[in-house]
């Protein structure tokens, strides 16, 4: 049994907040809601299903309907029918919308770059990603 460090969670907490608010001034930057940037960092390798999306972004499917209803417009992302499963419709990013997943990340970089002290980033980077799979990997269903 882990051992319990009340500090950890209030951390956690204040860092998901922050990290929030960056996505938020950054996505209304680019003209996109948080959830619709979040939406495009997450269509890497494997198109997902709409009901695989639903659960990386922790919402309903209807949500991601509108959702790719709205990128789609834009031309950020298509979908296509699941070649194993025609009753599956997957979600596949465009070229314009790899653009502007790049233009998040490098916006979230340069962000996190200037508003961090210089810290030894390597270890933070480390840090950050163990934390990050090892919850990705203890979450249910995994």
């Amino acid at each position: 049994m882990a051992t319990e460090d009340p500090g950890l969670a209030a951390a956690f907490a204040g860092l998901n907040r922050e990290v929030n608010a960056l996505y938020h001034l950054i996505a209304r930057r680019l003209g996109l809601t948080m959830q619709q940037a979040e939406l495009l960092c997450q269509l890497r390798g494997h198109p997902p299903s709409f009901g695989e999306l639903a659960s990386a972004l922790g919402c309903d499917k209807t949500n991601v309907t509108g959702l790719v209803d709205r990128l789609e417009r834009r031309g950020l992302l298509a979908r296509r029918t699941d070649p194993a499963d025609r009753r599956v419709t997957r979600v596949v990013i465009t070229d314009q919308g790899q653009a502007m997943r790049s233009e998040i990340r490098a916006a979230l970089e340069k962000e996190l770059s200037m508003r961090l002290p210089s810290i030894d980033r390597g270890q933070l980077v480390a840090l950050v990603q163990a934390s990050a799979t090892a919850l990705a990997d203890s979450r249910p269903g995994n």
